[in-house]
């Protein structure tokens, strides 16, 4: 998929196209998690509800690194996203990887009712990758 997106479109286009992907994925869980939980309010909380109560997140391993202001920032040591990157040798620059980023941004916008941005601070195909949070 990823090298199909990356000889018919632009790199930017490609990265939008799987964001939009994971997003949509992502809208799905909240929406099913919003019927087991109701809505919450606090970001840090849906976040901590999708890590720590659910089975929802079935290929991730994720926690809460910490919060400073309106950010979150969080760990991610597993991912069956990088999987596949590591397997077929790619980065994670690969537009792929903004599959996951749209998950968590999807998941928690429909669970919490907010707008988040979800942004690549590290990332590393063999080792951990780091992300932020951003709530608008």
């Amino acid at each position: 998929v990823s090298c199909i997106l990356a000889e018919t479109t632009k790199i930017s286009e490609a990265k939008n196209m799987c964001m939009l992907m994971g997003e949509n994925a992502g809208r799905r869980l909240g929406k099913r998690a919003k019927k087991q939980f109701g809505t919450i309010e606090k970001v840090e909380e849906a976040l901590d509800t999708f890590i720590y109560h659910t089975n929802m997140w079935y290929g991730y391993d994720i926690e809460i690194d910490h919060i400073k202001n309106s950010t979150i920032y969080i760990n991610v040591f597993k991912c069956f996203i990088r999987d596949i990157l590591r397997d077929r040798k790619l980065t994670t620059e690969s537009p792929l990887c903004n599959i996951t980023r749209g998950y968590i941004k999807g998941a928690l916008e429909e669970l919490t009712g907010k707008k988040v941005d979800v942004e690549l601070v590290f990332g590393d195909v063999n080792g951990v990758c780091r992300e932020k949070i951003v709530i608008r």
